[in-house]
């Protein structure tokens, strides 16, 4: 995200980031793996892979909770996102992207979705 809230088109390359938001990751991407018996790591092709397995899991409702700073609120589309809680200042394409997804209506369980913003 740039500093006038639009959101740049999802890409994400771990051996870009300082050696504590790595560590962090990694921390994640363990407990992920512990839960899934998968094996993920913070490698550009490993963290790919834990990205779409990740998606994939979202989509099918074996995750129900997830915290994201930039990836994930363009082109992802999980029709059961029902709820999408907001802590940064979106604008323009961004704000619309993001918002979007949690609009679509699935079957009689999702007629609606919700925003919870915590930004003015």
């Amino acid at each position: 995200q740039d500093a006038i809230g639009d959101i740049a088109d999802e890409g994400f390359e771990p051996t870009a980031m300082n050696s504590s938001a790595k560590e962090f990751l990694s921390r994640a991407i363990n407990d992920y793996n512990e839960m899934f018996k998968t094996n993920y790591g913070v490698d550009s092709k490993s963290f790919q892979n834990y990205y779409r397995d990740l998606a994939g899991r979202v989509i099918k409702q074996d995750v129900d909770l997830l915290i994201v700073v930039g990836m994930f609120l363009t082109g992802f589309d999980a029709p059961t996102l029902n709820t999408l809680y907001v802590d940064k200042n979106l604008r323009y394409h961004g704000l619309m992207q993001a918002f979007s997804r949690t609009n679509r209506i699935y079957d009689a369980t999702k007629t609606f979705g919700n925003i919870v913003t915590f930004r003015d």
